[in-house]
């Protein structure tokens, strides 16, 4: 299902994240996404901080990111692991379309922009998963645009 290591290459992901994060950064500017992010601000953290004085806050806010980066392993294995590489047996490549669709479902809730770009993002992973037989370069960039999102939504409080 994709997670071994063999063919995984970083640096392409490592432009398409750079290519990422000049959108990520001009989408940060809109009204929604600063409502939206960062997930922190909205998760009730500030109440427990209120209640334990004791507690640090750079601690808190560090064990929140790890969490909510380790959900991102899972979206890719169910996604682009099981999705496509359960599907290719018999659907072969037209198994990312699929994939791409009931991805673009997961964003439904979350700010327009995301959302819509979910629909190419999910396909152009689900090509490269498919590709490369391997779900980590999802995982490298779903981590760093969901991350970059946290980073701009601190910096445009």
């Amino acid at each position: 299902y994709g997670l071994s290591w063999k063919r995984f290459d970083p640096k392409p992901y490592l432009l398409l994240l750079g290519v990422a994060a000049i959108f990520l950064g001009v989408g940060s500017f809109l009204s929604d996404i600063q409502e939206y992010y960062p997930r922190f601000a909205r998760s009730g953290a500030s109440l427990f901080l209120r209640e334990n004085p004791e507690a640090s806050r750079a601690w808190l806010v560090t064990i929140y990111e790890l969490c909510y980066g380790s959900s991102f392993i899972s979206v890719e294995l169910i996604f682009r692991g099981f999705l496509i590489f359960a599907f290719t047996k018999t659907l072969g490549g037209y198994a990312v379309l699929p994939m791409g669709v009931t991805y673009a479902f997961l964003h439904f809730g979350k700010p327009l922009g995301e959302t819509a770009s979910s629909i190419f993002g999910g396909y152009v992973l689900g090509i490269i998963s498919y590709n490369s037989r391997n779900i980590w370069g999802g995982v490298f960039i779903h981590l760093g645009v969901a991350w970059l999102m946290e980073l701009f939504g601190w910096l445009q409080r």
